[in-house]
């Protein structure tokens, strides 16, 4: 496929710039450095690499595979969300930023792309650390991929909300959800509900996915609570605040073996809390990490070796039998068989995938 060539690029810089591209100085008067990559455990969906190598200047690279990927799974009935982290190009500045955007509209002309992730886990550990930042961010890039992108294409963030998984609203761990409040508003001042607040009602996005941070097992039991209840005020906070109201809202949770999972028991096990009781409390769909990945020096997944179902894969093949709408990513660069094998099985679960921009 056809990368953009040297006018391109200007024309979309052009327009990123028209379109008030103020990059990071305009989000807080200072320019800050660049973001922090991250190699923990992803607490609620995908890893997205955030390369410092990613500048106006690098050359794009090739589209093809991302290209053949997003057609594969429109051909097995698949609706395809480009997958992008454009924080760090923002970061870097505005033509950084559109070279980001042109790669991902080529790519979102393709029959079955619906929408395009811009961010990952926004807020949490990227370098936006304030209200501002993350809005000034959000209005950049979405600015510019409005104007490149096909008009029915949908946005979409995702985040993780560490004050979710503090329980909030339920009276009898009061005083232990305020000190875990406290602790987490602290350390992720950028992912707080009060931010989320402000995007979800910002009219720039379509759609968010939720991680709803929950703490250890054993943390709640010290509580005199579950895992359980914490999800269940988790879901009951984000109806009371309305956030479906302005954008649709699913769930999101890495369920991948080994890793955050170490066997494919234990994450069946844990998908009545992290599939059933969002989609009980009003997500509509969960994003579930990962079809196939390498992560942290080893390859992860949802099934076994040899497209082999395992008790993971059968458990959320039973949640599909039961109508629920769920999402997993997709890497051209880790197949098992083939494209085509792949997501045929893919398809007996997911309605639709994320599927990498290459952006860098």
């Amino acid at each position: 496929m056809r990368t953009l060539d040297v006018r391109a690029a200007a024309l979309l810089l052009a327009a990123c710039l028209a379109a008030g591209c103020s990059g990071p100085a305009g989000a807080a008067g200072v320019r800050p450095g660049s973001a922090t990559p991250s190699s923990a455990a992803p607490s609620g969906g995908s890893v997205t690499g955030r390369s410092a190598g990613t500048g106006a200047g690098d050359p794009l690279g090739s589209l093809a595979k991302y290209a053949d990927a997003v057609d594969a799974a429109h051909r097995h009935g698949l609706a395809v969300w480009l997958e992008t982290d454009l924080v760090t190009r923002w970061l870097q500045g505005p033509e950084s930023l559109a070279a980001g955007v042109g790669r991902v509209a080529e790519l979102a002309r393709r029959p079955g792309v619906v929408g395009v992730k811009l961010a990952d886990e926004l807020g949490e550990t990227d370098g936006l650390d304030s209200q501002g930042r993350v809005l000034a961010f959000l209005r950049d890039a979405s600015r510019a991929l409005r104007a490149a992108l096909p008009a029915s294409t949908k946005l979409l963030v995702d985040v993780v909300v560490p004050e979710l998984g503090c329980m909030p609203g339920v009276a009898r761990v009061a005083d232990r959800s305020q000190q875990c409040v406290d602790r987490v508003q602290a350390r992720w001042p950028g992912a707080t509900l009060d931010v989320v607040d402000a995007v979800v009602r910002s009219g720039l996005l379509d759609a968010v996915d939720v991680s709803t941070g929950l703490l250890d097992q054993a943390e709640y039991e010290a509580w005199g609570s579950t895992r359980e209840d914490a999800q269940r005020a988790a879901w009951q906070e984000i109806a009371r605040r309305g956030w479906s109201d302005h954008v649709e809202v699913r769930a999101r949770k890495a369920m991948a073996v080994p890793a955050p999972f170490g066997t494919a028991a234990e994450a069946a096990a844990a998908v009545p809390t992290f599939v059933d009781l969002p989609l009980t409390g009003g997500a509509r769909a969960v994003d579930i990490w990962t079809w196939r990945q390498r992560y942290d020096g080893a390859t992860v997944g949802l099934m076994d070796q040899g497209l082999r179902p395992n008790a993971l894969w059968r458990a959320l093949l039973q949640r599909r039998s039961r109508r629920a709408d769920l999402l997993t990513h997709f890497s051209p660069s880790q197949l098992q068989r083939s494209l085509d094998a792949d997501l045929t099985t893919v398809a007996t679960v997911f309605s639709g995938v994320f599927i990498a921009a290459g952006t860098g």
